[in-house]
């Protein structure tokens, strides 16, 4: 019998391995943070040369409104973000990352790019390009 290989099944295991390597190690920068609520705060800390509010969330990380109201507050409570008063809409709150958010999201780039190292170590720069190209098209192949 033939072993066929899939696409999609080679894409799920890559992003398990990665997902494993990132986040479920014992040392893990953030704690007690999930996935999401890390990505999130990268998004504020990479976007503090302008406001961001829940809205902008939403749109960025694909999740809903209640999704994005538990983990604010959550990640509120915990101190690593701040709300305060938009300067566009006073009735927004604009979202701001906390010192603290910045310190773990500093580890949490270091530990990227050690991954980042780990998973480009011997492939040409011309094979990442291509591999990046085909991975291009099959994201627009599933929108």
């Amino acid at each position: 019998m033939k072993h066929e290989r899939y696409v999609g099944f080679e894409i799920k295991a890559l992003s398990n391995l990665l997902r494993r390597r990132l986040w479920g190690s014992t040392d893990h920068p953030h704690g007690v943070l999930t996935e999401i609520e890390g990505v999130l705060i990268g998004y504020l800390c990479h976007s503090q040369d302008r406001e961001v509010y829940q809205k902008d969330l939403e749109r960025a990380l694909c999740i809903r409104s209640s999704t994005a109201s538990r983990l604010l507050t959550r990640l509120e409570e915990q101190g690593l973000i701040q709300r305060s008063l938009g300067t566009k809409d006073a009735r927004m709150k604009r979202i701001t990352p906390t010192p603290r958010a910045q310190t773990l999201n500093e580890e949490a780039e270091r530990r990227i790019a050690e991954t980042e190292a780990s998973l480009t170590r011997g492939i040409p720069p011309d094979e990442i390009e291509q591999f990046l190209a085909t991975a291009e098209k099959l994201k627009r192949n599933l929108i």
